[in-house]
């Protein structure tokens, strides 16, 4: 049994991951230099050379790693780059616009099951409140007992009805999103001018940061009642947790490809 390392195959690996293209771009690449190798290989077998001895001439007359890879890189002009940088933003921040209008379900369901207090805070360790402040609340909440329910009862009110807002323009601008990348697909734009997995990267990173932010302030919240409940931030928090999670397939496909091709 022949246990030395395949020479082509680790320097096909090696190219693989350095290519800076589209998947299909970088698989047709691969599979020409793969026929290109193995045709060097027997070549060199036929003249004599040990498999070892015919690998080793196939990849050095091949060229290196770094040399090709930089040959097949793509290249876009800074407005393309940027033009895709914009739009990335606009999807991930018409995701978050839509976030935000779902923490707000999410708190009006909280609100619901668990109580006003779990989203508004506990008025037993409020801070003192402004008397301008107070007679405000109180005229908005004349049920409340205290200025501090009031002040609960408004926090746990704003949680639901402020983040909803945002529900509208959201939606605009998601479809404003779809409709340019339509737009620009049918003027020949092609796309792809991000790295692999670019988007889903940023996305993950960016909402899992804010889930342990979110998370960590529920925890602080449960202390400050002024600031809101722990419901208050632990609804964003359930959020943008899931649209993590909506991310983390893409993300798995784009390491499983460049982990195995």
């Amino acid at each position: 049994m022949n246990s030395s390392p395949d020479l082509v195959e680790d320097y096909l690996d090696q190219l693989y991951v350095s290519l800076r293209t589209t998947p299909r771009e970088a698989r047709r690449i691969i599979a020409e230099a793969e026929d290109h190798l193995r045709e060097s290989v027997e070549a060199g077998l036929a003249a004599g050379l040990t498999e070892r001895e015919a690998q080793e001439a196939a990849v050095s007359s091949f060229g290196s790693v770094r040399a090709v890879a930089r040959a097949h890189a793509r290249r876009f002009p800074p407005v393309a780059v940027l033009g895709e940088l914009v739009l990335a933003a606009w999807k991930l921040g018409s995701i978050a616009l839509l976030g935000v209008a779902g923490s707000g379900v999410v708190a009006l369901i909280m609100n619901v099951l668990l109580g006003r207090q779990f989203v508004g805070g506990n008025p037993a360790i409020s801070r003192p409140i402004p008397a301008a402040r107070c007679h405000y609340w109180m005229s908005i909440w004349p049920a409340a007992h205290s200025c501090a329910q009031a002040a609960m009862l408004e926090t746990s009110s704003d949680a639901v009805s402020l983040r909803m807002v945002a529900l509208i323009p959201g939606l605009i601008a998601l479809e404003g999103y779809v409709f340019a990348r339509r737009f620009l697909r049918k003027r020949g734009w092609q796309g792809n001018v991000l790295p692999d997995g670019f988007v889903p990267t940023v996305a993950a990173c960016l909402f899992g940061a804010l889930t342990a932010g979110l998370t960590w302030s529920s925890f602080r919240a449960a202390n400050y009642g002024m600031n809101g409940g722990p419901g208050t931030y632990l609804s964003g928090a359930i959020v943008t947790l899931a649209v993590a999670v909506c991310y983390v397939p893409a993300l798995r496909r784009t390491l499983l490809r460049h982990a195995y091709g």
